[in-house]
């Protein structure tokens, strides 16, 4: 939300300083606009912030769960005992509040938070998704901030973004194209509004309309100072540009300028009965809704939310049912997958054209819709076994993408098809998205990929570098495998005490080359991509990917990834104890992601967050 703007002609500034901050006329309005500096939370409490800069971040302090604010629209971080702002956690979300309990140890006791108010901002998706349902479908291409992904995922990212002065002028921009077309059309609009009004905006139906969207675009119902706040900057809009469709562009314009949109506001408190920190009803249908569908809640379910029906994991489960039977969810699930597997980044990496010259922006296209469609029809089908992720011997192709997999191309569009077992290529990561994005421009990268499958397959940290050691590898001699390089590499037991980690995973992969192609042989040498995980061996990727899906660790790793996208978090291995027993509850569903879903959206990993000391940044 921006406060000063380019000056443009003097009658056009008047009406567009209105869209820009509304600063002027909502000064104390709960949040009505970046420099209102007030966030109203749904426990009936607020944080209140100051002013000064335009991206400063929110601190918190006290057991009141206050937050002053340094600037108009920064991250809050969460509160000690005596109210001091302390920086926390891992993952770095955003949280307000006190806290409680202490504990011996030490010389001094330990404190654990107790609750507070935390402030994610939107994603890039789930701007756009909001934006769609709010005004519908636009032609305009609008450009939100991009994502900053920690942990693997951007929903992590988005608990440690603050607006920045860039980040402000693209929402500022978004949020003005897309009223521009919404209400030029005066069709459009006034289906939108549900009435045609006055120029004066008196009829009742634009109270009615600003009630309707901003509950949707705040995703609670407006307090009656923030209805009367936004009228009034609605109606001195119209003054200004002596139409009504001027005056409500301004106002929907400004709403989508709002802290109360751009950041979603989940507020939790201890919960005496488990120590744990549960999350509201208002909070739980925000949550319950992006992490389902990727959009915001409906009308009916922050209704339902309002009457307490999601004050417990009965009632969530109740109301989750509708949601995972809706059009989204299969979307916004690959979605989860896609990143898990950093599937995005083969469309951003390039290839030497000399070596790679079918490397086009086609086949990088091809390959990643090939991956999505694989997650949306195999992994995620109807009572399809969610381990199939890892070794499934089905996939999707097209023209650019058939000669990589070595099978016939469809007629048109894509198709799916059995992979040839010869090849030894299956599941994800014989995906030539992930294979591609995981190799270097002109070769391949056993410890690159091998680096994958240990950190983000199987959760496993890779040993810390020797200090002394050289990490150069040399380039490979006429007649060498990249294997024997490695070989020759770990001869240097420093070199071996990491490479030994994770190279035989990478060395499995080398029957594919940098582009995701099969290959027998390497410099004229056989490839051999033979490797052990514990006494289990293996030979190819096919068979690695076997061990895979059968490891109970990579389950439970794809689970702990679950909770980092879901929560926004990354401080999972603070909450073991609930991860477990999603893995469990993923075991009774015979592995069928879209039944284990409720059970996920019910439990106290999802419900509610672990009570940590604050010093260990509780969420």
């Amino acid at each position: 939300m921006r406060c000063i703007g380019n000056r443009p002609p003097v009658r056009a500034r008047a009406v567009r300083r209105l869209s820009r901050g509304l600063c002027a006329l909502a000064l104390t309005a709960p949040l009505a606009g970046a420099c209102t500096g007030t966030f109203s939370t749904p426990g009936g409490g607020s944080t209140q912030s100051g002013s000064g800069g335009s991206s400063g971040s929110t601190q918190s302090g006290g057991a009141s769960g206050s937050a002053q604010s340094g600037g108009s629209s920064g991250s809050a971080q969460s509160g000690g005992s005596s109210g001091s702002a302390q920086s926390g956690g891992s993952s770095g979300s955003a949280q307000s509040g006190g806290s409680s309990g202490s504990g011996s140890g030490g010389s001094g006791s330990v404190v654990f938070n107790k609750g507070g108010t935390t402030l994610r901002l939107l994603t890039q998706s789930e701007y756009l998704a909001s934006i769609q349902t709010l005004l519908g479908t636009l032609k305009t291409q609008l450009a939100p901030p991009p994502d900053n992904s920690v942990a693997g995922f951007v929903a992590v990212g988005a608990s440690q973004l603050n607006v920045t002065d860039a980040a402000g002028t693209a929402y500022e921009a978004a949020s003005l194209q897309a009223t521009a077309e919404v209400f030029a059309d005066s069709a459009r609009w006034q289906k939108l509004v549900g009435c045609n009004p006055k120029a004066d905006l008196s009829d009742a139906c634009v109270t009615t309309y600003l009630q309707t969207f901003g509950k949707i675009a705040f995703r609670r119902d407006l307090t009656n100072d923030e209805v009367t706040q936004w009228l009034g900057v609605a109606k001195s809009a119209a003054t200004v540009a002596g139409t009504a469709a001027q005056g409500l562009a301004s106002m929907t314009s400004g709403l989508l300028q709002s802290p109360n949109f751009l950041y979603r506001v989940e507020t939790n408190e201890l919960d005496p009965s488990n120590g744990r920190l549960k999350y509201d009803g208002s909070s739980m249908a925000t949550r319950l809704s992006f992490a389902l569908t990727g959009g915001p809640p409906s009308a009916a379910l922050l209704t339902a939310a309002s009457a307490g029906q999601l004050d417990t994991a009965d009632g969530v489960r109740t109301a989750a049912a509708p949601l995972l039977t809706g059009t989204g969810v299969v979307d916004r699930l690959a979605g989860f997958f896609t990143e898990y597997a950093q599937a995005p980044q083969v469309t951003s990496i390039s290839k030497s054209t000399a070596l790679f010259p079918s490397f086009t922006p086609a086949l990088k296209s091809s390959m990643l819709q090939g991956f999505q469609l694989f997650i949306k029809n195999i992994v995620l089908g109807p009572n399809a076994d969610v381990r199939s992720f890892y070794d499934s011997d089905q996939t999707f192709v097209d023209a650019n993408l058939a000669p990589i997999y070595g099978v016939t191309a469809p007629a048109s569009g894509f198709a799916q098809v059995k992979l040839d077992a010869s090849t030894g290529r299956a599941g994800l990561l014989g995906q030539a998205a992930v294979l591609a994005g995981q190799s270097q421009s002109d070769r391949t990268s056993p410890t690159r990929r091998g680096l994958f499958v240990l950190e983000f397959l199987r959760c496993a940290p890779a040993p810390p570098l020797p200090g002394d050691v050289d990490t150069t590898v040399p380039e490979l001699r006429p007649n060498q495998t990249r294997r024997q390089q490695l070989e020759d590499h770990r001869k240097d037991a420093r070199c071996a005490s990491c490479h030994g980690a994770f190279d035989p995973y990478g060395l499995a992969l080398e029957h594919f080359d940098a582009i995701g192609q099969y290959r027998a042989t390497e410099n004229g040498q056989a490839i051999d991509a033979t490797g052990t995980i514990g006494t289990n061996a293996f030979d190819g990727e096919a068979q690695l990917g076997t061990l895979l899906r059968q490891d109970p660790s990579v389950i439970t790793c794809l689970l702990r990834n679950l909770y980092r996208n879901a929560n926004g978090r990354a401080d999972d291995d603070k909450d073991l104890d609930q991860i477990n027993g999603l893995v469990q509850s993923l075991a009774a569903r015979n592995y069928v992601w879209s039944s284990f879903l409720g059970d996920f959206a019910a439990s106290d990993a999802f419900r509610s967050a672990p009570s940590l000391p604050v010093t260990t940044g509780s969420p």
